[in-house]
């Protein structure tokens, strides 16, 4: 057996196979998709009674957007107990524009859940630890739970013994007042917590934006996004470059495009999450050469990925190079990402956008 050669392309939302191409995960006890519900357990009655409180850690951007779908399970539980969620933590801002319904106050870590009592039941939102959930449709398909957020989301539903309403893409989105996006307006996220492994490049998104306007004559307008302490001139080519804008500045600029390309990172997982006030979203196609893209994923129809075939292996295997320790570099091309040829990511990403067909 030999690992997949060509980079995966992949739509967003819901992810149903074949049984014998399902990847690894564990089996939900219960035909979810066929309307079973899983057996009640006292902690619904405690969580109902008490409140909770969901622990971000001290964990980056992309892992507390993607964890908030804990709160959102916990909150269409018991929502009608508690109205108002309240949050505390480093990211008080942007969790302002939230559509929980949830007050902020600035403080250390980063903590969310009821307001009230003192003896509220506590969960962590720790990334590494839901696995991949299979649940069987019929004798033949079966439904892949593989993003982060509905992993969370059904862990929270098994835990309380309760059938809650989502059935994918169960992360809240961040309300932006931009109404409309500007046509064939394409934002990059070159943002990224490891530059040496999980950053396409400046030179390569650049690339990305030649083989579009090759592609299709029109009034392009590229952005792009840096990292804090990132000097690059104020415009690369044909691309804008915005310097360090905090997350929550760019919720508004996500939303005046129809495509956003990034690095596996907070920035892109927020572009995902970002809904103008008539409920359209911009489409995102994420970019992943060392994590497994079907997790590091929102769920949303809207966000799309573009991936190595290391990737695809560690989607596959659900398995993380961090905390199954591989090293990543031993796959040599196979795992860099920025062996994927621009053209192949322009293409594809012009696809999800609409702009063409394949």
């Amino acid at each position: 057996m030999t690992l997949a050669e060509e980079p995966v392309r992949h739509r967003g939302g819901r992810y149903l196979v074949r049984r014998e191409q399902a990847p690894l995960g564990w089996l939900l006890p219960y035909r979810r998709a066929n309307g079973e519900t899983p057996p009640r357990r006292a902690r619904l009655d405690a969580v109902r009674e008490t409140g909770w409180r969901v622990d971000f850690g001290s964990r980056g951007l992309g892992d507390l957007l993607l964890g908030l779908a804990m709160a959102q399970a916990l909150h269409d539980a018991t929502h009608d107990q508690f109205g108002t969620l309240e949050y505390a933590g480093s990211r008080a801002d942007l969790i302002a524009r939230c559509t929980l319904p949830v007050t902020v106050t600035d403080g250390n870590g980063q903590q969310l859940g009821t307001l009230g009592s003192d003896n509220v039941l506590k969960f962590d939102a720790v990334p590494e630890a839901p696995p991949t959930l299979l649940d069987l449709i019929d004798a033949d398909i079966v439904e892949v739970h593989a993003a982060l957020p509905m992993r969370y989301y059904l862990d929270i539903e098994q835990a309380l013994g309760v059938r809650l309403p989502a059935s994918d893409d169960p992360c809240p989105r961040f309300r932006s007042t931009v109404t409309a996006p500007q046509p064939l307006h394409v934002v990059f996220v070159a943002t990224t917590s490891r530059p040496d492994r999980k950053d396409y490049g400046i030179d390569n998104f650049s690339a990305v934006a030649e083989h579009l306007m090759t592609r299709h004559s029109g009034a392009w307008r590229f952005s792009l996004v840096t990292p804090p302490g990132h000097q690059p001139a104020a415009s690369v080519g044909q691309i804008e470059v915005l310097h360090g804008p905090k997350a929550v500045d760019c919720i508004d600029l996500f939303a005046t495009a129809e495509l956003v390309i990034g690095n596996d990172t907070g920035l892109t997982h927020l572009a995902a999450l970002t809904i103008r006030p008539n409920g359209t979203q911009p489409h995102v196609v994420g970019l992943y050469g060392r994590h497994g893209y079907a997790k590091w994923i929102t769920g949303s129809p809207h966000h799309h990925a573009v991936a190595t075939p290391f990737s695809h292996l560690m989607s596959l295997a659900d398995a993380c190079p961090v905390r199954d320790r591989y090293d990543d570099t031993v796959w040599s091309t196979a795992s860099d990402l920025r062996a994927i040829p621009a053209k192949d990511i322009a293409d594809f990403a012009g696809q999800c956008a609409g702009w063409w067909q394949r």
